[in-house]
């Protein structure tokens, strides 16, 4: 096939909508494309894509990116090689001699109990971005949120009479509910009802619409730090799920309450409880 690239692009994101991809992973994988295609040259056709040249690009992507970025990288890459096969652009798939890199799964960070407290006294205040932003930062300490599920999240999602609220859309298009503590109960239920309209973001802009996960990202980068504190999301879902195991919550529990697939990704928490290993050891008899 002679003709350029990003010529295909459309009809593939289309098969990815297709097979249930969701939009923010399209988007990825066009964005991905994108920057192989640029890294490839100008009018570069479905001949130009090579064991060589993706070798290639691999080497210069693990210079500069983490092994995760690589991985992603060469993932994408290869669903658009077999998604081109399928539809007869090309009779082989070049991304079968690619060697994957090792990912390194770093260990959680969570807060100790003075960052959270810290934290918790910078949300003090009463005017709308206060108590958004303070939403927000409870629905990730206390529920356990990645940033995105808490962009989406809408009022139809909580049940304050049940105490419970809904991620309809997780990571991987998974649902799951998560029993709301008081603290996060208490926070939600100060929101006047006239504002908790079924479709309305629970944290949102004035108009009801969702915020950008740029402009939630913003709530980290901008206006806590010029409150002196410096957090991220991640490590407050870290916080969350650390204190429900040292809380003595079975590691299944947490799986679930987190929205992970595989128990692995769990259990890397159980590398950060230290005091439950202390009590496996002490629980060894003396001979």
């Amino acid at each position: 096939m002679h003709a350029p690239l990003t010529t295909f692009l459309p009809d593939y994101c289309a098969a990815l909508r297709a097979a249930g991809r969701r939009p923010r992973g399209i988007e990825k994988y066009h964005h991905t494309m994108l920057r192989f295609i640029a890294w490839l040259g100008e009018g570069a056709t479905q001949a130009d894509i090579t064991a060589e040249s993706i070798q290639r690009y691999q080497e210069q992507l693990a210079a500069r990116c983490s092994a995760s970025t690589v991985c992603n990288a060469l993932s994408t890459i290869r669903s658009f090689c077999r998604w081109s096969r399928r539809r007869g652009y090309r009779q082989d798939d070049p991304t079968e001699q690619a060697e994957w890199p090792r990912r390194r799964r770093p260990l959680p960070r969570p807060y100790t109990k003075r960052e959270i407290g810290a934290l918790l006294a910078a949300l003090d205040g009463d005017d709308p971005v206060t108590r958004r932003n303070r939403r927000a930062v409870l629905l990730m300490l206390y529920a356990g949120l990645r940033i995105s599920e808490t962009a989406a999240l809408e009022w139809r999602d909580i049940d304050l009479d049940h105490g419970e609220l809904v991620v309809r859309d997780g990571k991987g298009g998974k649902m799951r509910r998560i029993p709301l503590h008081p603290r996060l109960r208490a926070e939600l239920e100060t929101v006047p009802v006239s504002e908790r309209q079924p479709i309305r973001a629970v944290v949102g802009q004035p108009n009801g619409e969702p915020l950008t996960l740029k402009a939630l990202g913003h709530v980290f980068d901008r206006w806590l730090r010029r409150r002196g504190i410096i957090a991220t999301a991640h490590r407050l879902r870290h916080t969350f799920a650390t204190e429900l195991l040292r809380n003595g919550a079975n590691i299944r529990y947490i799986q679930e309450l987190l929205g992970h697939q595989d128990i692995s990704t769990t259990e890397i928490y159980l590398g950060v409880y230290q005091d439950g290993l202390r009590d496996a050891i002490e629980r060894l008899p003396t001979w």
